[in-house]
């Protein structure tokens, strides 16, 4: 038995990553409904796709969507077409590569500072900060973009050694840039930088580097050849208006900086000073001149720097900061630990200076740095835990009364602003009568008008209004808040 044990040879910080993280994604990830935006309205867009078969063209509710890439999608609809159709399958993707994402960050710190307890609290970090862990446990497009952010950070840096890795890290970085429009640009600087002692040796790594430029082609081209010969207004959308949020290039010039620093804040917490303290640290005491160093702190700079220049940036839109961020704050710590045990070393008095050469072994210090990072990791689970881990599942109004939609098959008008929810639990087509003409965005305009086989799904107080119009209607279904209502000669 023993043998093999040694053999196997379990890697206990990962072991312990995949264990925490594994409940704190999982544990009644399924429990809460869809959310409206963003959530139900891409796991709409995925079950589309996946009833149709078609993974080319994205649509929801009857219209084209070419706002982002389709990877997020390809990966959902892949799991409704095994799992089927559920608030489960939807998040399932999303709370997998949030886990492979925190494995990511484990193995990235160990490759950068070769030192697995700079991973796991790098790791420890990235899990533990609040607003990480509320997008990894829905089925946004958030944890798949750091996924494969992380993944073609960590390839590069395997492919200094190994540039036949190279056409690996084209297809992460490819897949990076499938899954949300522009964002993961900014990954290209980092691999620049990373991957320049293969560059000045060109020669000898020119096929590789082609083969991954080739591999990013064959995965990015195909998609947005055919939207731009789809689409007339594609670029427009996809880049300008989606992409760069129709900023201008003076404005990338012009700091913006205190509600994105508000937001980083509130979305890592604690690790937010400790953050700033580390990269401090690195810079004063020229850390910041060593080439991995360097990397981490530019690969901070480049993803934050974008979202220091807009007034537009919400805070989710900062999740993949926090993987920089995480590697620099857990390096930068234990680089100062080891600064002060330096100047404890150096003390005037030689019995204190013996006691301290003694005592304070790396394994201590090293205990030292994993029990402080830990306990904060703990408090930060204990403060959001009621935040993020639902206490009871119900089905809220909205979702019921969509469910009880599905059965008609009449136009559907929505008379409310929960169009996404609606859709995706009906799995029909409907219209919100706030996106219509002047003369439709009232419940009454729309039964004096001469629209016919129509059933509207509204607030249960705005039928007074057809009363107050002498306006005849029937209710089909009903509950605590929503209504669906028609016209008595319709049925």
């Amino acid at each position: 038995m023993k043998p093999f044990l040694k053999r196997l040879r379990i890697d206990w910080y990962l072991a312990v990553l995949i264990v925490i993280f594994g409940f704190l994604f999982f544990f009644r990830m399924h429990w809460p409904n869809l959310g409206s935006w963003d959530e139900a309205w891409y796991g709409s867009i995925a079950r589309e796709m996946a009833k149709s078969g078609d993974f080319m063209h994205s649509n929801w509710n009857g219209k084209p969507f070419y706002d982002h890439p389709p990877m997020g999608f390809w990966i959902m609809a892949l799991t409704y077409k095994i799992f089927g159709i559920s608030e489960f399958s939807t998040r399932l993707p999303s709370v997998v590569l949030g886990i492979l994402s925190i494995i990511l960050v484990y193995l990235t710190g160990t490759e950068l500072f070769k030192k697995k307890a700079v991973g796991f609290a790098a790791a420890l970090m990235l899990g533990t900060s609040v607003w990480y862990v509320i997008r990894v446990r829905s089925g946004n497009l958030d944890s798949p973009f750091v996924f494969f952010y992380i993944l073609t950070i960590y390839l590069a840096l395997k492919s200094v050694k190994n540039i036949k890795l190279f056409p690996l890290v084209g297809l992460a970085f490819g897949s990076l840039m499938m899954t949300k429009t522009l964002v993961g640009i900014s990954a290209l600087p980092v691999m620049g930088v990373i991957m320049l002692p293969q560059i000045l040796k060109i020669r000898k790594s020119m096929l590789w580097l082609l083969g991954g430029i080739a591999t990013f082609c064959i995965v990015v081209l195909p998609w947005y050849i055919n939207h731009f010969q789809s689409y007339p207004d594609f670029i427009d959308h996809h880049f300008l208006k989606i992409g760069t949020r129709d900023k201008t290039l003076e404005s990338y010039f012009t700091l913006n900086y205190t509600l994105p620093l508000f937001y980083l804040h509130m979305g890592i917490r604690k690790w937010y000073y400790l953050w700033i303290l580390s990269v401090g640290s690195l810079i004063v005491t020229l850390r910041c001149i060593k080439r991995n160093t360097f990397i981490i702190l530019f690969w901070n700079a480049v993803v934050l720097y974008p979202f220091l220049t807009t007034d537009q940036t919400h805070i989710w839109h900062l999740i993949p900061v926090y993987v920089p961020l995480s590697l620099v704050t857990a390096y930068g710590l234990w680089e100062l630990g080891n600064l002060i045990l330096t100047v404890f070393k150096h003390v005037p008095v030689p019995a204190a200076r013996k006691l301290i050469k003694k005592y304070l072994t790396e394994t201590v210090v090293t205990t030292g740095y994993l029990f402080a990072i830990i306990c904060i990791a703990a408090i930060q689970i204990k403060v959001f835990y009621t935040e993020v881990i639902p206490t009871a599942r119900y089905i809220t109004d909205d979702v019921a009364i969509a469910l009880k939609a599905a059965k008609y098959d009449k136009t559907i008008y929505l008379d409310d602003d929960f169009l996404p929810m609606a859709v995706f639990y009906s799995g029909k087509f409907m219209t919100q009568m706030s996106f219509e003409l002047e003369e439709r965005h009232t419940l009454v305009n729309l039964f004096k008008s001469n629209e016919k086989n129509f059933v509207v799904i509204t607030r249960s107080w705005a039928v007074q209004n057809l009363d107050n119009e002498n306006l005849e209607y029937q209710i089909l279904d009903e509950n605590n808040s929503f209504a669906i209502v028609t016209r008595p000669e319709q049925q």
